[in-house]
């Protein structure tokens, strides 16, 4: 398996390649400020006027700054579109986990981190209209004087402390070529202020659908083909979420408040006509599935200045997550005449209470002192119901595990420091983390953990053009509690026990960046990386031939990773952008069935993807497309060995501006008919000793679909 994953290094060219193409398109002149800022504070003054970022650096630290007028160019109508076309920036909305201090991403408004998990920033932004944005900043490095949790690249969105009442909609229509029928979406967010007071409330609403259908070959143990299936899959749904984020400033005191309610329903059906080479009946079996789910926050934060040099932050949140999960499953000798073989329902409460402090002292000149202390309860009710018609009818089927709930109660606290030594930058933090996990019902455990989290991260800006960045720091995953209870895939015929002995995964990584800038847009960003992990996550044989989560030992993940942005008018594309991105990474672990060396699960060797956009001004039309390959994922069960791949993803659009100022869109989604192939190999008892029972080939395809869409502000 090693092998197979180092026959994949020449897909690294698909990587390079357009690195390549960005140094030879990018223009090398770069035009510098005579005067460098002297203070923190004139580093983050606002840029001047005009299309050309201005870029200002002070010791190790850069702020580039683009006003509102240079996105003009991509038809921007909410502060999301302006995010996304800034150059050689890559959103990070942060990962759900571990309360606030674990999953901050590398998005800031106003400075500010938004109080909340399951919204993101990127969500707050696409209700942001476009005349709210005053200007973004992009930060490299530490500067002393915001928080940036570790990340050495940030964007902060500024907005106007003086714009007015403004609206920004969007409505959508989707129709995918195999299925009749459209699938809306609309959105509609207004922001205004009143006083010291200001807010955005939003709300959207949507009709979703995915289908596939798919060719499946099932051969024997000795490869022979045995049976053929044709399998089609829909899956249909209704979406809706209103949202309110509000700032009230009153001298030194700051209140923010974000509230979300959302609303999630949908179901599906999967039918697989079975036909046997032997002659035997041909055999229809249906998967049906059903997932509601109610879904509810509120969080905000109050911050004071106590003095020129303090300040302090008290953070609160409430989360919920009320969901229900249906499944079945039916065969027979034809779709009407199908049978109820097994149904099951999983009801889930997720619950999560936040509290977090934060103490800022930047009294010491070039340094951010910040003190905190973050207290967390995380709560999964589970109830999971198993039925199956074993010849006298449905009867319900005892599982382990099935009614439990798993209780986190957990304690955070750090001290971290940003600081200079000559022409580097540095920021340290040191952290621990205490947690204690309760089990009840079929599964009954109780733990403790501690672990040390400490991270280190140094920044070094020869010039303006370049920008080099160490960072080392010790990663704790988050649990996932849905691990801990029992469910079933009924498509594949695994039954799914949770895991009351479960730890989390630790992880100390280290990575080193270089960023280098050419002219206005073009940049390029590349960043090798090491992570020595512990406790790896994965599955593990228990007795009675069964497989839950569990942890495998030491792991070793490592590669490259690179992005950047050229522009394409040396090439004689005006207006024209490229896009581009790609990651490259080999990992280890050693397998807990066969006890062989292998690579981690579920993860992809290599990864790329190129984004072409053209701007003609003039005419005030914008085209382009966008292309993503993927390495393939390989799964490791007990009696399982499942290999699956991604064909590349086209998509293309073209748009104007030309109609009455509105934003209108034609887009074609997935030009190339992807799908995900697999290839399953089943064996007739564990991988290490038994032979392969059945393979399953299977050729899946998503279809094409039109997209058409209409937005503006007002």
């Amino acid at each position: 398996m090693l092998q197979e994953a180092g026959g994949e290094q020449g897909d690294v060219l698909m990587i390079l390649v357009p690195i390549a193409v960005a140094f030879a398109a990018s223009e090398v002149s770069v035009s510098f400020q005579s005067d460098i800022p002297s203070s923190a504070e004139e580093l983050l003054l606002p840029a001047s006027e005009g299309l050309a970022p201005r870029e200002e650096c002070l010791r190790n630290a850069c702020i580039i700054s683009y006003e509102a007028i240079f996105f003009e160019r991509y038809n921007p109508i909410t502060a999301l579109d302006m995010l996304r076309n800034l150059p050689g920036f890559q959103i990070d909305d942060g990962d759900d986990a571990r309360g606030f201090g674990g999953s901050a991403g590398n998005v800031l408004i106003n400075g500010e981190r938004v109080a909340a998990k399951s919204e993101t920033p990127s969500d707050v932004l696409a209700r942001t209209p476009v005349a709210s944005v005053e200007r973004i900043e992009l930060i490299r490095g530490q500067t002393g004087g915001l928080d940036l949790r570790g990340q050495s690249v940030v964007a902060n969105v500024i907005l106007s402390s003086d714009a007015g009442g403004a609206a920004a909609w969007q409505l959508r229509s989707i129709v995918n070529l195999k299925s009749p029928g459209a699938f809306p979406f609309g959105r509609l967010s207004y922001s205004d202020r009143a006083g010291p007071l200001s807010y955005t409330v939003g709300g959207e609403v949507e009709r979703t659908q995915f289908r596939f259908d798919a060719e499946e070959r099932v051969l024997d143990g000795a490869g022979a083909l045995g049976e053929l299936r044709r399998e089609i899959f829909e899956e249909t749904g209704f979406r809706s979420e209103a949202s309110i984020n509000a700032e009230l400033s009153l001298g030194r005191t700051a209140l923010r408040v974000n509230g979300s309610f959302g609303y999630f329903d949908e179901s599906g059906e999967e039918e697989s006509e079975r036909i046997p080479l032997s002659g035997d009946p041909v055999l229809f079996v249906l998967e049906g599935s059903g997932f509601e789910e109610l879904s509810a926050e509120i969080g905000g934060d109050v911050e004071r200045s106590f003095a020129d040099d303090f300040t302090a932050k008290l953070i609160g949140l409430y989360r919920r997550d009320d969901a229900t999960d249906r499944g079945s499953l039916a065969r027979g000798p034809s779709a009407v005449d199908a049978a109820l073989g097994s149904v099951t329902s999983s009801e889930t409460l997720d619950t999560e209470a936040i509290v977090r402090l934060e103490l800022d002292y930047s009294g010491l000149p070039g340094h951010l002192i910040e003190l905190s202390a973050e207290g967390a309860v995380n709560k999964l009710d589970s109830v999971f119901s198993l039925f199956e018609d074993e010849g006298a009818g449905l009867v319900p089927v005892d599982v382990p595990g099935a009614v439990t709930q798993v209780r986190e109660t957990r304690g955070d606290f750090s001290i971290s420091d940003s600081w200079s030594v000559g022409a580097v930058g540095f920021d340290g933090v040191v952290a621990a983390e205490t947690s204690r996990i309760e089990q009840t019902g079929g599964f009954a455990a109780e733990r403790s953990f501690f672990f040390m989290k400490p991270s280190l991260t140094a920044t070094y800006a020869p010039n303006q053009q370049t920008q080099i960045r160490l960072r080392g720091l010790r990663e704790i995953g988050q649990l996932d509690f849905f691990d801990f209870v029992s469910s079933t895939d009924l498509g594949d015929v695994e039954l799914q026990l949770g895991n009351p002995d479960l730890a989390p995964e630790t992880t100390w990584t280290f990575d080193a960046s270089l960023e280098r800038r050419f002219g206005e847009i073009s940049v390029v960003t590349v960043t090798a990386f090491h992570d020595w992990i512990s406790d790896v996550e994965d599955v593990v044989p228990v007795a009675g031939g069964l497989e839950v989560p569990g942890n495998i030992g030491e792991g070793v993940r490592r590669g490259v990773s690179g992005e950047g942005v050229a522009p394409l008018d040396a090439l004689g594309v005006a207006g024209g952008r490229l896009d581009f991105s790609g990651r490259y990474q080999f990992s280890r672990v050693t397998d807990p069935v066969t006890g062989e060396t292998r690579r981690l699960s579920d993860e992809r060797a290599w990864q790329a993807a190129v984004e072409f956009r053209q701007d003609l001004s003039a005419a005030q039309v914008s085209w382009g497309w966008d292309i993503a390959f993927r390495g393939a994922r390989r799964f490791f069960g007990l009696d399982e060995d499942n290999r699956s791949q991604d064909r590349p993803d086209l998509d293309a659009f073209v748009e104007t501006t030309r109609f009455a100022g509105l934003r209108m869109r034609f887009g074609m989604e997935n030009l190339l008919n992807q799908g995900a192939d697999r290839d399953r190999l089943v064996f007739d008892g564990s991988r290490d000793l038994a032979m392969v029972d059945f393979r399953e080939v299977r050729e899946r395809n998503n279809g094409r679909e039109v997209l058409f869409s209409v937005s503006g502000n007002f």
